[in-house]
């Protein structure tokens, strides 16, 4: 899964992330009008709101990722000072992220 998610864009990885976020929301609010129980408009707000906040996090986890890669490839004052990968992760999954190499 870590291969499908480090060829993927760094931009697609935050609009999944929001959308995820979105549509928990989304299934929570129609969840509400279709569970008749107080307790079960509850509970399902509150899992369907933290999976919506968990999604919403791993959007500043791939905006930090990339921004490490980014001082990464910059910062080296010689190619050979420049790390050849960075781990990040996405949701718990350590993702390998090639640095690229800027030719000054």
């Amino acid at each position: 899964m870590s291969t499908i998610l480090a060829a993927t864009d760094p931009d697609t990885l935050k609009n999944a992330a929001l959308g995820l976020s979105a549509g928990s929301l989304l299934v929570a609010i129609v969840l509400m009008k279709v569970i008749s129980g107080i307790m079960g408009k509850v509970v399902s707000t509150v899992i369907f709101v933290a999976i919506a906040l968990v999604g919403y996090s791993q959007r500043s986890e791939i905006t930090d990722c990339v921004n490490s890669v980014k001082a990464a490839s910059q910062s080296a004052e010689t190619e050979l000072q420049i790390p050849q990968e960075l781990t990040c992760q996405f949701f718990g999954q350590d993702i390998t992220v090639k640095v690229p190499q800027i030719n000054n």
